[in-house]
This record gives structure tokens, C-alpha cells and sequence, in this order.
């Protein structure tokens, strides 16, 4: 928090009055009347050069010239953004110095001060505010002390102080109670230059209760960061007991920061995480670590490191770019990714990938087939692949083969000449090897040149492509033939056509674009026998709307997919025509072979069926506030529906949220995923009403009581229930759920969540609570990122005035 950012005020060479304003007298006059009266104090010349000049009205002016001014009646001083307003203020000359009493009030930037008695020397920015009350705009929150010594422009000191964001409500006889929650000190020390604030004694109180205590306590006065313990984190979880975490922010550099985090753990014992993050123009870095030595459960020490370095550089001339990727992911034992899911480095808990990769860009070069686009790669990939070794582990989910390691060196280029005509060109080398040594390794080499060129006929795009792809293996065991080396050469060829018809329509009383926009492709490959062929890094394409475009069935080289067919879509679309965005979208794909297909994905011998299954797909937000994405796969030959996804949102308005998802493939999945944010009981203060107290620059009225409520408090506050559920119907069981509720009782929030993560067979549990002092701080564990990761739509419930403007500065704004 930061009280007031004051600037130094002008040193005054000579006053004027006037009985209206802009109407000069010598201010040795001694002025009064029932006309208020104004009067300046210009910016000296001088060593003073470039300070505001400073402007006084009030009812009654009178003083002796270069001596003493006296102001009284409503007395406003105002140099630049800052007011002073009080009942009588007096300036001396000799000393530059202001002496105001009787409701003095300071505003600047939204931010309000009253008491009864200021003293401030206007040179150097010192002097003593008696027992005050403050109010900052961007925190929404203030409080008293009982005096405030100014040390300067960016100093100061405030003694016996209170903080809080809540607004103490009247008891039966009219005396203020105490605020819901308040931060209390017996001293403040603020240092504006070097964005440090030190209390003394602090002690937070919640519901009247101490909560937390410090002796010394140090905080950044802005948003810049700065050095420093934050808040603990504590949680609760079935698989490492009572949990807690005290962190420490280190502020290195401004291009660097480190996070170092003490844990306890009621049943493993202590550990220390630790984060560390670096960015510069050419560079990022982030390191993750966490260590847990001795674990008491397992007897051995346990840990994980996460290493993400990303970076490039571009040549003199711009025409050479040079990027570097590196990762590197490990964790102690196969047990880790059940013991500690929530400090997994991957969103795959059993599976890591580390690499390093180094790539240089090279453009605008001309090889004689026009403007150029190449690049030269290397890169390097190893896997960590986790065992489950539990006596109840599900063989299906336990047996996770491991990937291959992966050497890899090419070059790849695109070309376009003046025509339109595309080439593409990509070379690489691979050697793979295995850590199980019955697996086949060696390496592959590949080469594959490509053409193709658009032609527009009128609304018609044409693209015919024709590309040659040749591959070659060098084994370090041999084939059934008895041979280490094997090759194989096949050409392809494409053609696609699309075009998109539009119309105006009005649907749903809105003005609307219609779209009917088909596309077909054809596709040509011969057959070869590829089953001698090992598979290194190649897997069947999934089934989807971008898939079935594919001219290969397979992703990576080590299989290319005989094919004659033809591939068929309808998409129709409607647009909002006035904003532009999408309503609705239909459509429908499906694959016509012209032949058998005799290298199958499945392994289940040659397709034969003439039609593919067929994709239907619906996505619509006509209906004001639901969203509603479908996807269906159908089989041709039965008509049962062999993969489906429904999705549906409903989202009326801010922190009102209701999303389902029902996911099936035939003998694989079959679940249904539910998550929301609704508000379940009380009721919400308006966006309004929270701008209009925070941009209000009479918070304080002159007695320096609160003018307005800056709570929910009194309305009772407001409860919300978020959650989600991930129920497997195929076992009949629930694989993931989140259950909590939130409180909003506008100046501080509590939150409760439970949660249930199954990882395989394995399952955990953990309880989390946290209490957020809005204006301060948040205490407890965090479960904000696991609110945002599980719920979609899921909105912070401080997010709406997250950013409150300050009323605009006039010269002497009304009282009304």
C-alpha cells in the first residue's frame, strides 16, 4: 500500500486577492465579504524554475504582504493534481510554510486524507498530519493513524496505524463496530524512491481474532516487484497429510526473479521447491525444481527439475535467423507422479520429454526456383517413462511403451516462383536408439520433394501437388530378409478444389451472412509393401475434420498409406454481419475410396468398405448466451455412432457459468465431464456502484467518516459454488472431481475446495482453503490456478473492477 505520492509544491514570491476571482488587489489587503475570494501564488523564476504555481479560494482573505496569509471559510489550496481544503489555513512566506485546521482533507489521485490539523513546509514536503484517516483509490481500502510525519517529497512515517478495505458498520448506540478484517502496526515507514514499505508490529485480525503476526513486515509500495516473504500456503491431502508452504520472492534483476518455497509435509517431512525465471530481448528461461530429502513414507530421497530455455538471434542483415530450444524434465522414481501430482513438470504424469534443438533460418535467398525460405536443424530427444508399480495396477493403463531416443539433423526449403508455383524440398537424418535392446535401432534417412500451384477461376481455387518421398534405413540388427538396410520410394499425388458462396439473410431478427462453402480433394498413392519396415516414430492419424484432408494415414515417414480416393466436405456458416462473428457452423466430411486400401492403420487387413466413417459437425451461439460444439462420427456400414463429442455452455453473465461435455468412443470412453461457477445465495454488489466509490473523491466526508459503504457486508455478501465432475460410465466410477464453494463479502473472499485427482488407478484427495483481504493480500493455499484449469469460464470474483479510474483533476471541482 502506499499512503500519498506527494510533489514538491511551488515556494511563493508574492500573493495577490481579489474580492472575485481574476480580479487582482494587493494581497496586504485585508479582504472579506460575502463573495468568495481567490488568490495565486506563482511559480518563482529561478532555482524554483518548472514547480506549479499554487491557487487558494476561499470565503474570507486577508494577510500582510510577503508575510502572512490567513484563509478562512471553506479554504482550497490546489497546486497540480494535489487539493488541500480545510476550515482556516494560513501561510507564511518566510518559511513557506501552511498551517491548516478545522476538516483539513487531502485528495490526490483518488486518494483522500482528513483529519483535523496539518502543518506542511512546501519547500521541502515536511510537516505532520494529526490523527488521520486515509482512503486509497486503487486498493479500495484505507484507514487512521494517530499522527503522519511527511520526511519529504517521497517519505514518510505514520504511527499507530489501521488498514482495511472494510467499512466498520454502526452498532445499536451509533458507535462504529470493528471492520471485518484490519492490518494494525505501531509504526509505517515508506520510502516512494526505493518502492519500500517497513511496518512494525503488524498484526492481522480477522473477525476481531489475530490470524497472523510479524515484528517486522516489509512490502512494495507499487506493482513493481520487490524482495520478500509472501503469504503461506497451507492444504490438506490423503497421500502427504498437512501441507505447508512459505514462500520468498527474490527480485534479482528486472530481467530476473527467483521464487524459493520451504515446504512440510505431516507425513514425508520437509523439502524446499524453488523457481527461477530469466528474459531478455534475444532469450527466456525458467527452472523448476522441487527436493524432498528422506522421504519418511518411502525411506529415499525424491525431487523433479524442469528446465525450459528458449532463444534467437538475427543476423546483421535480417535475412539469417538462429533459434535454440532446450528442455530437460526428470523426476526421482517411478512413484513420484502419484505421491506428488501436483508438482508434475508435464500434463502426461508418466511420460518426459527432454530435448534440445538448434535451427537457422535463412530468407530471401533465390536457389533458382524464386523467393526462398530455408532452414537447417538439429536436435536431440530423450524419454523418462514411469512405471506403474502398484499390485492393482490396470495392465492397459500400466503398459506405457516407451518412445524412441532420437538423433536429428536436415535441412528443409520452400520456394515460390512469380507464377505461383511452390516447391518444397525437406532432407533429415535419424538415429533412434532404444533403452529396451530387443527393439529394432539404427537410422533413417528421408528425402521428400514437393510441388503444387493454386489457380483462381473465378471463385474456384485449384490446387493440383504432386511430391516424391524417398526413405531409407540403416539397422543395427537385421531383417527377416538378412539385410540391415531397406528402402522405399513413392510418389504422390493431390488435387483439391473449394469454393465459398455467400448471401445475406436475417435469422433470429439479426442481419446474417450465409456461407456454403464445399471442398473435395483427391488422392493418388501406389502400394509397396512397407512391413518390413520398422516404426520409430509413426503412429495412425486420429480421425477429425483436419485429418481426413491428410494424404498420408499416418504421422511421421516410416508408413505412407496406399490411396485412391476422394474426400468430400460441405461446410455452411453464418456471420453476424455487423460484428463480424460466427453463429453457426455446419458441416459434413466424408472419404470415398476408389479402391482397397490394403495398408490398414488398425492392423486389421485391408480396408474395403467404400465409405469412411462419416464426420458431422454443429457448433452454433445463436441463442443469446449458450454455446453449444458437437462433433459425430459415424460408422458407414452400421450407422452407430463410433466417437462422439457434445459440448454445451451456458454463461448469462459474470460468475455464472455452466459447462458439460460428453465425450464416447466405441469401447474406449465414455464419460461426461460437468463443471460451473454460480452465484447460490446473497447478492452482488453492482460494477457501478464499486466504480463510483472508488472514483469518488469525497470517500471521506469532513468529518472523516466513510461517506459510502465500500463492502458487501451489509447486504450479507454472496455465495458461490464452483465445481466439475468426470464420471466414467465405462467403469462407473468418478475419475476427477472439484467441489467448493466461494464467499464474496466485498472486502475479503474465502474460498473452500476439495479435490479428487485419479491418476491411473491411483487416486488423492486434498482440501484447500484460502482467505483473500481484498486491498492486502491472499492467506491460505491457492486454488485459483486449479479453479481456472478444471472450469471453463471460471472468472477471478475481483476481476470486474480490477482496474477503477480517478476522478479528472479541475481547478476547484464542486461539492455537489
Amino acid at each position: 500500500m502506499a499512503l500519498l505520492g506527494l510533489t514538491a509544491m511551488a515556494s511563493p514570491a508574492h500573493a495577490q486577492a481579489s474580492d472575485a476571482p481574476g480580479t487582482a488587489a494587493p494581497a496586504s489587503a485585508a479582504t472579506t465579504g460575502a463573495s468568495r475570494l481567490s488568490f495565486s501564488l506563482p511559480a518563482p523564476a529561478g532555482p524554483h524554475n518548472g514547480k506549479l504555481p499554487l491557487f487558494f479560494e476561499a470565503d474570507t482573505l486577508e494577510g500582510e504582504a510577503d508575510r502572512r496569509t490567513r484563509a478562512t471559510g471553506s479554504v482550497r489550496l490546489r497546486q497540480g493534481d494535489l487539493t488541500v481544503r480545510a476550515d482556516e489555513l494560513v501561510h507564511t512566506q518566510p518559511d513557506n510554510t501552511a498551517r491548516a485546521a478545522g476538516h483539513v482533507r487531502i485528495t490526490r489521485n483518488g486518494n483522500v486524507f482528513s483529519g483535523p490539523e496539518l502543518t506542511l513546509q512546501l519547500d521541502t514536503l515536511e510537516g505532520e498530519f494529526i490523527r488521520p484517516q486515509y482512503w486509497f483509490a486503487r486498493t479500495q481500502a484505507g484507514g487512521q493513524a494517530t499522527l503522519i510525519e511527511f520526511l519529504g517529497e517521497n517519505r514518510l512515517r505514520a504511527h499507530h496505524t489501521s488498514y482495511s478495505s472494510c467499512t466498520p458498520e454502526n452498532t445499536a448506540d451509533g458507535t462504529p463496530a470493528e471492520p471485518d478484517w484490519s492490518l494494525r502496526t505501531s509504526r509505517v515507514d515508506m520510502d516512494f524512491d526505493a518502492n519500500e514499505g517497513r511496518a512494525e508490529n503488524a498484526v492481522i485480525r480477522f473477525k476481531g481474532v489475530p490470524i497472523l503476526a510479524a515484528p517486522v513486515l516489509t512490502f512494495p509500495l507499487t506493482e513493481a516487484r520487490k524482495s520478500g516473504w509472501l503469504p503461506p500456503s497451507i492444504d490438506y491431502d490423503t497421500r502427504n497429510g498437512l501441507g505447508i508452504a512459505e514462500p520468498y520472492y527474490w527480485n534479482i534483476a528486472p530481467n530476473m526473479d527467483a521464487t524459493l518455497t520451504p515446504t512440510f509435509s505431516s507425513r514425508r517431512g520437509m523439502g524446499l521447491g524453488g523457481e527461477f525465471r530469466y528474459l531478455s530481448q534475444y532469450e527466456r528461461a525458467s527452472l523448476n525444481a522441487f527436493g524432498l530429502p528422506g522421504d519418511r513414507v518411502t525411506d529415499r530421497d525424491r525431487g523433479m527439475v524442469n528446465l525450459r530455455m528458449l532463444g534467437s538471434r538475427a543476423s546483421a542483415d535480417g535475412l539469417a535467423l538462429t533459434s535454440y530450444d532446450l528442455r530437460w524434465r526428470r523426476v526421482s522414481d517411478d512413484d513420484y507422479w502419484k505421491d506428488f501430482s501436483r508438482y508434475l513438470p508435464t500434463i502426461t504424469p508418466r511420460l518426459y520429454d527432454s530435448h534440445a534443438s538448434v535451427e537457422r533460418q535463412l530468407n530471401a535467398r533465390d536457389w533458382g526456383l524464386g523467393n526462398s525460405q530455408t532452414a537447417l536443424f538439429a536436435s536431440t530427444q530423450r524419454w523418462q517413462v514411469l512405471r506403474d508399480t502398484s499390485l492393482t495396477a490396470d495392465p492397459l493403463l500400466s503398459a506405457i511403451e516407451s518412445p524412441y531416443n532420437r538423433n536429428r539433423a536436415g535441412v528443409r526449403s520452400r520456394s515460390v516462383a512469380e507464377s505461383g508455383l511452390t516447391w518444397r524440398v525437406k532432407g533429415q537424418v535419424d538415429q533412434f536408439s532404444h533403452p529396451d535392446e530387443t527393439r529394432q535401432s539404427g537410422t533413417r534417412s528421408n528425402l521428400t520433394g514437393a510441388v503444387e500451384q493454386t489457380f483462381s477461376l473465378g471463385g474456384l481455387r485449384l490446387t493440383p501437388r504432386l511430391s516424391l518421398d524417398n526413405t531409407r534405413y540403416q539397422l543395427d540388427q537385421t531383417l527377416s530378409s538378412g539385410s540391415r538396410s531397406v528402402s522405399r520410394t513413392l510418389p504422390t499425388f493431390s488435387v483439391e478444389a473449394g469454393f465459398t458462396m455467400e448471401r445475406p439473410v436475417t435469422m433470429f431478427n439479426r442481419a446474417l451472412t450465409q456461407t456454403l462453402e464445399p471442398r473435395i480433394q483427391y488422392v493418388r498413392t501406389p502400394y509397396k509393401d512397407q512391413s518390413m519396415l520398422p516404426l520409430f516414430d509413426t503412429a495412425p492419424r486420429d480421425f477429425n475434420q483436419y485429418a481426413i484432408y491428410s494424404e498420408n494415414a499416418y504421422t511421421g515417414v516410416d508408413r505412407i498409406s496406399d490411396a485412391n480416393q476422394v474426400t468430400v466436405g460441405l461446410t455452411s456458416r453464418l456471420f453476424d454481419q455487423a460484428t463480424g462473428a460466427e453463429a453457426l457452423r455446419l458441416g459434413v466430411i466424408q472419404k470415398v475410396l476408389l479402391a482397397d486400401q490394403k495398408i490398414n492403420p488398425t492392423g486389421d487387413g485391408p480396408i474395403t468398405d467404400r465409405l469412411s466413417d462419416l464426420l458431422l459437425l454443429a457448433s452454433t451461439s445463436v441463442i443469446p448466451n449458450w454455446y453449444l460444439d458437437n462433433v459425430l462420427q459415424l460408422n458407414a456400414q452400421s450407422h452407430e455412432a463410433e466417437r462422439a463429442t457434445i459440448g454445451m455452455r451456458y454463461s448469462p453473465g459474470g460468475y455464472r457459468t455452466v459447462s458439460a461435455i460428453y465425450r464416447y468412443a466405441r469401447e474406449r470412453t465414455n464419460q461426461v465431464d460437468v463443471g460451473w461457477q454460480w452465484p447460490i445465495a446473497g447478492r452482488k454488489p453492482s460494477v457501478n456502484q464499486m466504480r463510483a466509490q472508488a472514483s469518488s473523491p469525497d470517500q471521506i466526508s469532513l468529518n472523516g467518516q466513510p461517506a459510502v459503504s465500500s463492502s458487501a457486508c451489509g447486504d450479507g455478501g454472496t455465495w458461490y459454488s464452483v465445481g466439475r465432475f468426470n464420471y466414467n460410465m465405462r467403469d462407473g466410477r468418478m475419475a476427477n472431481s472439484l467441489l467448493g464453494v466461494e464467499y464474496d463479502a466485498g472486502c475479503w473472499i474465502t474460498r473452500v475446495v476439495a479435490e479428487r485427482t485419479t491418476v491411473g488407478t491411483t487416486s488423492s484427495r486434498r482440501i484447500m482453503f484460502q482467505l483473500e483481504l481484498v486491498g492486502l493480500s491472499r492467506i491460505g493455499s491457492n486454488p485459483l490456478s486449479t479453479l481456472r484449469d478444471n472450469i471453463p469460464g471460471y472468472r477471478l470474483l475481483r476481476q470486474d473492477d480490477s482496474v477503477l479510474s480517478a476522478p479528472a483533476s479541475q481547478p476547484f471541482p464542486s461539492d455537489d
